[in-house]
This record gives C-alpha cells, structure tokens and sequence, in this order.
C-alpha cells in the first residue's frame, strides 16, 4: 500500500503534471518581492508603485497591466525586503527552501500534538496524505505566506505544551502575518501561561508593525484590507458562504443573510462544540473547521490549516466516524474550484485523491472504515466532466491583450478591475457548485472531528505525547 501511494505520487507531480500558468514561479511571492523592492526604493509597497518593481520580474507580461497588489502586515515587511536584496530567482530559492522546512514543522508537529503513534507507517502516511493535499500543494506551488503561518500556528501549540510561554510569543507573533488564520489559536487562550504569550505576542507584532513603516504603514494596511476585501468580495476565487451565494447569482440582500448567518450559526456550533472538550488542542481543530465560515477573506490555501482536524481523525476515530472521517478528510484534500480552474489537470487531481485517501488510510492503520476515503476519486471524476465545460478563467492569463486600468485608480480598485476583464466576476453556477463543495467538506470534517472527541479520551494520550492505541467510547 505505501509503495503504491508513494507511486501515485510521482506520477501526480511528474508524469500527468499539466502545462503551468504563464509567469514566474510562485506567483504570490512576486507580490512579496516586489513590495520589499518597493520599500527599499522609498516607495509606498501598498499603492501602485509596486507594479514598477513586479514588471522587473522576469516572466511578468509588460504589455498589458497585471498589478497583483500586497496585502500583508507591515510587520512581515523587514522579511521581504532582505530578500529583495536578492536577485528574483536566488530569493525565490531561499524562500522555498523556507516553505520546505515550515511544511516539515507544520506536518510532522501536527503528528506530535495530536499524540501519533511513533511508526513508519504513520509518518509515511502523514508524508503521502500531505503531499497530495490540495492546499498544501496550492500553498508551495504560489510561494505563499500562509504555509509559513500554519508552521508557526504549529510550533506555538508544541511550545505552549512544553510550557516554553516567551519563546511561544515570539512564534504567536509570527503566526500573525497572516491575520485571517492566526485566530485559530483564540481557543488555546485557556491558561495562564498562553494568555501571558499571546499578549506579549501581540505586543510584538504590534512593535514589529510600528518599526517596519511607522503609524502611517499600519493605518494604510488596515484601510488596503477594507477596500481590497471590497474589490475582490465577487470574485470566484473567495471561498466563503456569501462568494458562493453571489455566484449563485443571489440578491444582495440574500447575499447578506448569508453572510451573518453562516457566520453566526458556524459560531454558535463552534463555540458549544468547544465548550464541551477539554483539550486545548483539539479546540483550535473545531476553530479550524469554524474559521471559513466566519472570515470575510478565504481562498484555496488558507484551507491549509484543515490537515490539523483531518490528522487528528486519522489516529483517534474509529467506527462510523472513521468511515466520515476519510470520506471528509479527502474530500478537504482535493482542490474543487481547481477543477475548473485547470480541465487539463483532471487525470493529476483523480490520482493524487487516490494518494491522499491511501494517506489517510495508512494514518489509521488501514482499518476498513478508513478506506471510505476512496469514493471521493470517483466523486472527482464526475465533478471534473462537468467543470470543464465551465472552464474558470484565471489570471492574468485571462485579461485581454494591451489592458491597461485607470491611471487613477488605487492598487485595489485596479485589482478588481483587473478581476472583472478577466472574467473572475462572472456568476456561474458551476463555479459556485465547486466552492460550496469545498465548504460542505470543511462542515463535514469539524463534525466528524467532534464525534471523534467526543468518542476517546484524547486528553490523557496528548498530554503523555505517546501513541497508545484508542478504542471508541
């Protein structure tokens, strides 16, 4: 079983790999670059200066506008402008080699918080069902930032447990770079010791903020937040409960109802949910398969974070809720809306839904309920007949040749823009089928987490860190 999940592997990424996107690699980390080189020349990284840096990028199409704007906290800044200093190919290596070692943190952490048995078969299960999850590959193949949050969100938890509190601030204030995923860790905020680390946490990601661009920095990131959310609220690639009802083509009434009452209805579960389970861990698991629900902002790789309740169900359900769990836990790994987004990638999506299901099932010592995981491929490959006849555009690829946007505008209102000439706005039922399948999976995967702690004493073998075997309540 493992060699041939390993075999899947390979063939997904290498033999059945379809033909990239045009521009440089790790399309996120451009913007990255690009601000720490606006910065470095004087200039503002949050306005549209940052396109001067980005056409400098080899791989950017000049001909036409394709500003991709930062949205970052100041605070990450200092980062980004060191590698800056760099040429563009050797800071994209180093920032690699960066995410590499933060997937290995963030994976194999997971592992040691959730108590996993120490076994080959677990870590190689742990490695297979992680490769072939569709966040996490979104998340290296963009170079984005949220990987890098999610291993510090990681490390905060394993610091907290070994009552390491002050270096476990310094890491909460790094898991902060990416705000909209750091507030999973609210619900770890149960003793003494991890109040005292967040606080001082903020407290340095507050100075961290002040020190990177001054008062002015952090007033026009909070105000780009406000007006990027705005400019990119219709766009395919948000995958939150009211995108999805937009494009359904839902008023906008409608489309507000949606919005505080997924939000209000995920709170209230969640909240109930954590009330009754004492392990501080598995609270920020419930708080991960709360989060899209309640964030205006979520896109594919923020779906990161949801390894951590899916690992978690791997070592500790059994029964029916096993069988949920594999079923939910796969279907969290497959990128829905990238079956629209890339037809040509349908055979690589099937094969690496088999190796994440196999993943799983090794996780949970390939016990039959845990092969549930396997319908999902076959899920996959309905879903992707239908998505191509409803291609998603992406961008830039998609804008119109020599587009230019309003020399007025600011970087946001040019983002949506861009959005819009490429096709990004446009209401598609399919589109939106794709991304409520996402958010079906993410509600299937925190009640099934839920049942499985409700189930086993969770409390006793994280604590002792060891990987006792667990029999169903």
């Amino acid at each position: 079983m493992i060699v041939c999940a390993l075999a899947l592997l390979v063939v997904g990424f290498f033999i059945v790999r379809p033909n990239g996107v045009s521009g440089p690699a790790m399309r996120d980390f451009e913007a990255f670059y690009a601000a720490g080189a606006t910065a470095n020349a004087g200039a503002d990284p949050y306005g549209r200066a940052i396109w001067q840096a980005e056409r400098a990028i080899p791989g950017v199409d000049t001909t036409h506008d394709e500003t991709l704007p930062f949205v970052g906290p100041p605070a990450v800044l200092p980062l980004w402008r060191a590698l800056a200093l760099l040429p563009f190919s050797t800071a994209g290596r180093i920032w690699g080699a960066m995410l590499a070692c933060a997937m290995l943190v963030f994976v194999f952490g997971t592992l040691v918080l959730i108590g996993a048995p120490e076994e080959v078969t677990i870590v190689l299960g742990a490695a297979i069902f992680a490769g072939a999850f569709g966040a996490l590959v979104s998340d290296v193949a963009l170079g984005q930032l949220a990987l890098f949050s999610a291993a510090a969100i990681i490390a905060t938890l394993l610091l907290l447990r070994s009552r390491s509190w002050l270096v476990a601030s310094l890491t909460s204030a790094v898991a902060a770079f990416q705000p909209n995923l750091c507030i999973v860790l609210i619900p770890r905020a149960t003793d003494l010791r991890a109040l005292v680390a967040f606080a001082l946490g903020a407290i340095v990601f507050l100075v961290m903020m002040l020190h990177a661009g001054g008062l002015g920095a952090v007033e026009r990131y909070v105000h780009l937040l406000a007006i990027h959310g705005e400019a990119e609220k219709r766009t395919v690639i948000q995958i939150t409960p009211p995108g999805v009802a937009l494009g359904f083509g839902a008023a906008e009434a409608t489309v507000a109802f949606v919005r505080y009452a997924s939000a209000l209805v995920a709170l209230v579960l969640g909240v109930l949910a954590i009330r009754r389970i004492p392990e501080p861990v598995a609270r920020v698991g419930i708080a991960v398969c709360v989060l899209p629900f309640v964030v205006p902002f979520f896109h594919e790789h923020d779906f990161i974070l949801l390894l951590l309740p899916a690992l978690y169900c791997a070592i500790h359900a059994r029964g029916t809720t096993l069988a949920f769990s594999a079923l939910a836990s796969t279907m969290c790994g497959v990128d829905w809306l990238g079956l629209g987004q890339r037809p040509n990638a349908e055979v690589q999506s099937v094969v690496l839904s088999i190796a994440c299901a196999l993943g799983f099932a090794l996780l949970a010592h390939m016990r039959r309920e845990a092969l549930a995981g396997l319908v999902v491929p076959l899920v996959v490959i309905v879903v992707s007949l239908v998505a191509r006849t409803h291609p998603v555009p992406i961008w830039p690829d998609a804008l119109p040749p020599s587009w230019h946007g309003p020399v007025d505008a600011n970087v946001s209102t040019l983002w949506g823009l861009e959005q819009r000439a490429a096709g990004l706005e446009t209401q598609d039922p399919v589109w939106a089928f794709l991304r409520l399948v996402a958010l079906v999976s993410d509600a299937l995967l925190g009640f099934t987490l839920y049942r499985c702690l409700l189930n086993v004493d969770v409390h006793e073998i994280v604590e002792r860190g060891q990987g006792a075997r667990v029999e169903a309540a």
